[in-house]
């Protein structure tokens, strides 16, 4: 390993500042230096976080002749300089000239992020910072890939791909490390749906269960699933679309009392009606029920919005001497939800989320399309499916089996209640759940998903109030996320978290080439 030709001016607290020729070396923002003190043979290792033009008196001299050069061509002679100028190059003068070459020199300032004990062996396991810092006679080298991903990743065989590093190498992590809370924000078009769509073909591939609710159709046109007519086992991993209100609409029954109730509260049922209708309803689930331990689910009449529209209009509801009013209300908020075609009319069209699940449960993705849903629509139906979701992880976790499902949620923040999302957030360890907020609205993520997020992906924030934002639930400083993420390149993100052993890396996130990732987008004026 070759020491770089690189010099320390100084070292305030974990800051480092290093000297050197753009012309001879070429360092980028992001990458990872190991500062080696030659006579302990202990080490540090520091991350490049952003350059600035160095600064001497000599530099100033060539400057200011430069200046006269300029003036004396413009017919001005020399002592028409203003004073202060011409003290300053008389200063500058009598400190001396300097080579044309020391003009280009630049400083680098790196973040000391981690310490290496002195060793006699090829090894070098990371440390802790523990403040130590080295004297200027050091010999600085770049950290290689092999070792950093030796100690920010790790690897118990469930290696995913994302890109590539700085250096061109292979990107993997660890899929373990992925699991439970994720957030993959940036501005719009920076590629975090990209992105995220990278990880999900690889949990995919990997033979991980995956559900997507896409709100804007950009996950519609990736590979589909193949299956076995015959047997119905996966020949080929992809994804199953579902479209909310299509080919996919729900019984009431497998809706759920609780997302039903807050769909009508949402469509203003009155709070007197609402009790009136789930205390009739819970009685209603409670019979079928029975009938069903009984007699089989066959016998038990099939019951939907048509149907609960029906015992509105025969005041089965009750309500007492106001039963008429109570009923009234309650049909009208049914004749609203039944518009929304999010539930079955029979029982033929009924979709089940068991079956669906079944489809990818070896590997693949639901891509629920929730796009043509009003806002209203959209959030009851969410909700109802993350109780399924739910549901699915109990059946798992009863059964010892632990299929348990990656969840991608699009702007999850338009259509999932705050109380939805600090559920998952605060249950997603007990129930299995893996989540992924992706979102280009980056104050839409609340403040307490970022502190509990597993893993932070972020691209391009050119903005200092987004930055700031995200930084509070970043594992790293937030000088770190202000220098790397207003300077992302495009098609590059940066990570940190238990995939990186929370040291921050900066990635080139692949391609997918062959693989149509584009989102719908409609135009007026088209080629």
């Amino acid at each position: 390993m070759t020491a770089l030709n690189v010099q320390v001016y100084r070292i305030n607290n974990d800051l480092a500042e290093l000297l050197f020729n753009p012309g001879e070396l070429d360092l980028r923002v992001g990458e990872t230096l190991t500062m080696r003190e030659r006579e302990s043979g202990r080490s540090v290792i520091a991350q490049v976080i952003a350059f600035r033009s160095a600064t001497y008196p000599s530099l100033l001299s060539e400057q200011l002749d430069s200046l006269v050069g300029v003036h004396a061509g413009n017919g001005q002679a020399t002592g028409a300089l203003p004073g202060a100028l011409e003290q300053q190059l008389a200063l500058a003068e009598q400190l001396g000239g300097h080579d044309d070459e020391m003009g280009n020199i630049k400083v680098a300032l790196a973040k000391i992020r981690k310490t290496v004990p002195a060793r006699s062996n090829g090894s070098a396991r990371w440390e802790e910072w523990d403040g130590w810092i080295p004297a200027r006679d050091v010999d600085i080298f770049r950290t290689g890939d092999e070792e950093v991903f030796a100690n920010a990743t790790t690897n118990k065989g469930h290696h995913l791909y994302l890109g590539r590093s700085l250096a061109g190498h292979s990107f993997h992590i660890e899929g373990q490390d992925l699991e439970k809370v994720n957030v993959i924000t940036g501005v719009k078009g920076s590629g975090k749906s990209h992105l995220a769509k990278v990880v999900l073909l690889q949990l995919v591939e990997a033979g991980a269960p995956c559900i997507v609710f896409d709100i804007n159709r950009e996950y519609i046109h990736l590979p589909r699933v193949e299956l076995d007519p015959q047997t119905g086992k996966t020949l080929k991993r992809g994804i199953v679309h579902l479209e909310a209100g299509g080919n996919f609409r729900l019984s009431v029954r497998q809706f759920g009392l609780a997302p039903l109730m807050t769909l009508l509260q949402r469509f203003g049922l009155p709070e007197v009606s609402a009790l009136y209708f789930e205390n009739r309803i819970a009685r209603l689930w409670s019979e079928a029920h029975d009938i069903e331990r009984r007699n089989g689910e066959r016998s038990v009449p099939y019951v939907g919005i048509e149907q609960l529209i029906q015992m509105a209009e025969a005041n089965e509801f009750g309500g007492g001497s106001s039963s008429t009013v109570v009923n009234h209300a309650i049909r009208s908020r049914l004749e609203a939800v039944r518009n929304t075609n999010i539930f079955a009319r029979n029982p033929q069209e009924a979709a089940s989320m068991g079956d669906a699940y079944r489809k990818i449960r070896e590997g693949g993705a639901l891509v629920i399309d929730v796009s043509s849903l009003s806002n209203l629509a959209r959030e009851g139906f969410v909700q109802a499916i993350i109780e399924l979701i739910k549901d699915l992880c109990l059946w798992e976790i009863e059964h010892d089996t632990h299929r348990f499902p990656f969840v991608f949620f699009e702007e999850a923040h338009l259509y999932v209640s705050k109380k939805s999302i600090d559920y998952i957030v605060t249950r997603a360890r007990h129930l299995g759940i893996t989540s992924f907020f992706v979102t280009n609205m980056i104050h839409g993520v609340d403040e307490a998903v970022l502190r509990q997020a597993d893993n932070l992906f972020v691209l391009r924030i050119p903005f200092e109030d987004d930055v700031r934002h995200v930084s509070r639930g970043a594992a790293t400083d937030y000088e770190t996320m202000m220098a790397f993420v207003r300077r992302l390149r495009q098609h590059h993100a940066l990570v940190v978290g238990n995939i990186t052993a929370q040291y921050p890396l900066i990635f080139e996130v692949d391609a997918l080439r062959g693989v149509n990732t584009a989102g719908e987008t409609r135009y007026f004026f088209r080629e």
